[in-house]
């Protein structure tokens, strides 16, 4: 029978210490102890459009407590004449081979081209508005040529929490970036019949603070979670042919948090613009031999649309691209892209067999695959 001892407590029963309870003192988490920090970045240069693709530089990034993203704010002004028409990937192709390392040397982000990163922000889940195009620092190539646009390179993963922003207080150790503008051909179909843009680019930092220890007599998370948690986005371009086709997808070892496949045909100039008809129906996903998924176009359309609110096919705002489709490992937590708990990242290892077959349309196609994933450096999951 219970005793003095096991019976649920009154106001009168005693275990006999006569010591108040001590109540822990949760930790102040980190976005609240810090604060958002903006910044140029130092990097301001302008360049005239030519016929070539120019080199920009390799610049250091300043170092400021933990860098969330930086900013791309490109403008092309001056341009004169009339007759200027975007190339298929126009605007964002006046941006090449761009770059992000770590102080240690290490590619935190690589894409060929500035479309590459435009589809990065688009489906990358990083804010609510994602549409680059739909922007009020966007404005389409003009019939002089001129033009504007924001693209951000992610590092954060996850502004709810700050987790993937990481420590840039060494000045003597710096993150670089590397940029180069594109040619004529390459922004323009038809370029302007009288002078050709010159291209500004102006980098921002986005940051955050380096926290107090306490405040208020309370401690604060110093750190963002799992601090050195790193995303990553790469670029991975597979020669595909008339017919069923298996591709091994060879970016693996890490969580794998979104696959965005861009798919061209390439008889004389790679274009997209046959890409929704040369798409694979379905497509299929595997993972060491083992099925994954099977998608069939117009289900995969439709996730498309519930995710992040895309309807119907086309290079302009609001639209998903031609060619363009989005593997996911984002939704969730509300169903729409970004701001997860991390539950449906995909493990892989190195060993893992990671694949997609189909059969695609047309004798000679490329498939590009943006791979976005994550190495964790603790606990990430809630």
């Amino acid at each position: 029978m219970p005793t003095a001892a096991t019976t649920a407590g009154g106001t009168r029963q005693s275990t006999g210490s006569k010591q108040p309870a001590t109540r822990p003192v949760a930790t102040v988490p980190f976005v609240r102890a810090s604060a958002e920090h903006v910044e140029p970045a130092g990097i301001d240069i302008a360049r005239l459009i030519t016929a070539g693709v120019q080199q920009l530089g390799v610049f250091d990034v300043p170092a400021y407590g933990y860098v969330r993203s930086l900013l791309l704010l490109v403008e092309g002004t001056a341009g004169a004449g009339t007759g200027g028409v975007a190339a298929e990937d126009g605007p964002w192709s006046a941006l090449q081979d761009i770059a992000l390392t770590e102080p240690n040397g290490a590619v935190i982000a690589q894409f060929n081209n500035g479309f590459e990163l435009m589809m990065a922000n688009k489906w990358g889940g990083y804010r609510p508005n994602n549409d680059p195009r739909n922007s009020p620092a966007y404005s389409a190539v003009a019939a002089t040529g001129n033009f504007s646009f924001m693209l951000r390179i992610p590092i954060e993963l996850s502004m709810r929490d700050a987790l993937g922003a990481l420590p840039n207080q060494n000045a003597a150790a710096t993150f670089k970036l590397r940029l180069n503008l594109g040619s004529s051909a390459q922004i323009f179909s038809t370029p302007p019949n009288t002078t050709l843009p010159t291209v500004r680019v102006r980098v921002y930092l986005e940051a955050w603070d380096q926290p107090e220890a306490a405040m208020a007599g309370t401690a604060n998370q110093t750190t963002p979670p799992a601090m050195n948690t790193t995303q990553f986005w790469s670029t991975q371009v597979y020669n595909v042919n008339q017919g069923y086709n298996t591709i091994r997808l060879t970016r693996v070892g890490n969580y794998i948090r979104n696959l965005i496949f861009i798919l061209r045909d390439t008889p004389t100039t790679p274009s997209r613009a046959d890409g929704e008809t040369n798409w694979p129906d379905p497509l299929r996903l595997y993972l060491d031999t083992r099925p994954v998924m099977e998608l069939n176009k117009t289900v995969w359309k439709h996730y498309l649309w519930e995710r992040n609110n895309k309807t119907g096919v086309g290079d302009t705002g609001g639209l998903k691209d031609n060619g363009v489709y989005l593997l996911d490992f984002t939704h969730e937590f509300s169903g729409e892209l970004g701001q997860e708990l991390r539950d449906l990242w995909l493990p892989t290892l190195g060993s893992t067999r990671l694949e997609v077959q189909g059969d695609f349309l047309n004798s000679a196609n490329t498939l590009t695959v943006l791979t976005n994933d994550v190495a964790i450096a603790g606990p990430v999951f809630t």
